[in-house]
Parts: C-alpha cells; sequence; structure tokens
C-alpha cells in the first residue's frame, strides 16, 4: 500500500467514528477537518466530496463488523451453532459497538432515509447482504438435516435482522443491554421452534 492510500485509509477509519456518531447531516466538513486534523484540501485531494467519504467510512465501518463477527463462527462447524453464535456475538461486542456510535447499519438507515440516496443504497446493500448470509446459513442446515426443510428461511432472516436491530436501539436508547439480550433470547426460540433440529 502506497502513502497515498495509506493516507486515503487513516482518513476513512477516522471519518467512520464521527459520521457514526454525528450521522451525516451534523458532520459538516469544518467538523471533519478538525476532527482529523486536515485542511478541506487534503480531504477533497482524496475524496470527491463529503458523499463520497461517508459512502466509504459507511463501508468502512461495515467491513469492522463483519470482522468481529466472521472469526466467532469460523470454530462452529453446525449451521444451528453459527446461527446461535452470531446472535450471541451482537451482545458480547456491544460495549463496543457502543463506544463507536452504535450500529453503522441502524445510524446511517435513520440519518439517510429520504434524505441521502446514496448512504440509504449503502444500508439497502449491507442488509441484503446479511440477509442473504442468513439464508445460507438456514439452508445448509436444512441440506446437512438440521433445519427443517419446510422452514422459512427468508422470514427467519428478516425477523433474526429485526431483533437484533431493535435490540441495539432499545439497549442503546435506554442504557440497558437487557433489552438487546431479550432479542437473542427471542432469536433463541426462533431456531428452536421454526428451524427445530430434525429427530
Amino acid at each position: 500500500m502506497g502513502k497515498a492510500e495509506e493516507t486515503r485509509q487513516a482518513i476513512i477509519k477516522k471519518a467512520a467514528v464521527i459520521f457514526n456518531k454525528n450521522g451525516y447531516q451534523r458532520t459538516s466538513m469544518s467538523t471533519l477537518t478538525k476532527a482529523l486534523n486536515l485542511t478541506k484540501g487534503a480531504i477533497y485531494g482524496n475524496f470527491a466530496d463529503k458523499d463520497d467519504l461517508a459512502v466509504e467510512a459507511f463501508r468502512y465501518s461495515i467491513g469492522q463488523v463483519y470482522n468481529r463477527i466472521l472469526p466467532r463462527l469460523e470454530s462452529y462447524e453446525s449451521p444451528l451453532g453459527k446461527l446461535r453464535a452470531l446472535a450471541r456475538t451482537f451482545v458480547d461486542f456491544f460495549e463496543e459497538t457502543e463506544k463507536s456510535g452504535g450500529c453503522p447499519i441502524l445510524n446511517t438507515a435513520v440519518d439517510s432515509d429520504d434524505a441521502h440516496p446514496k448512504l440509504l443504497q449503502e444500508v439497502r446493500a449491507a442488509l441484503e447482504d446479511w440477509k442473504e448470509n442468513m439464508i445460507r446459513l438456514v439452508r445448509a442446515g436444512m441440506e446437512c438435516g438440521e433445519i427443517r426443510t419446510d422452514a422459512d428461511a427468508e422470514a427467519f432472516a428478516a425477523n433474526f435482522i429485526a431483533l437484533i436491530e431493535g435490540g441495539i436501539l432499545l439497549a442503546k436508547t435506554m442504557g440497558d443491554r437487557n433489552y438487546l439480550e431479550h432479542s437473542v433470547d427471542a432469536i433463541d426460540l426462533l431456531i428452536d421452534y421454526l428451524l427445530a433440529v430434525a429427530e
């Protein structure tokens, strides 16, 4: 990686936390220049505009979420084990997520809805990717006989995401991670009831 790319990546990394904590609308260029200790020219030398930087910062934040989650799932061979571990990971990393401003998907979805089409498109793509990964896990469970073949993989994925994001929202807003714990308990019940292991 060359010096220019190192500088670009350093800007993205720092800007990701700023955008995630403040939101797109409340993050001005002057806020960025002060926090990054750079001139506007230095930022514009690496990014077309604030929109370009915001999109790259969101992608970086999502990448960080995957970097935290994926290693936790590697120790599980069972699709059901991976599903349960995935839900639990959001609880385990809640404090770390809170320090960086909260869930980037949730924050950016609220911030970009009806106001920033580029960021909204990125959020939709991230949610679609998450959903597809969940569906693949459920279908893998069906193929190996762990999960009922009549299970609705899409409905499970949608409910899983809604419970996690809702749990994070409530836990962060109320300052009580038990809300997220309750969401994960509900996901465990969904796994037990809707995606029961074949006897």
